[in-house]
């Protein structure tokens, strides 16, 4: 395995801790806090909180496929 191989799944690992924290905690808050969702609490009036969360672990699965076509891309190729 090459240093850049460890770096690269190491940064994979920091990422995806964050996210999955972020999620937790995301979850606990919406525990102790219930919100009501009505049209004068949510964003733009239609987006709820679990299309935010579908958007940020989407956007998290974009990112990971991406940076992996980089690493192919621009790595793997040197």
């Amino acid at each position: 395995m090459s240093i850049s191989y460890i770096i690269f799944i190491i940064i994979h690992l920091f990422v995806f801790t964050f996210n999955v924290e972020a999620l937790r905690r995301l979850a606990m808050r919406h525990r102790e806090y219930p919100l009501d969702e009505s049209r004068e609490t949510l964003p733009f009036g239609f987006l709820r909180l679990r299309h935010i969360v579908i958007i940020y672990v989407a956007g998290y699965v974009v990112w990971v496929v991406f940076s992996i076509w980089l690493y192919n891309h621009f790595i793997r190729t040197l």
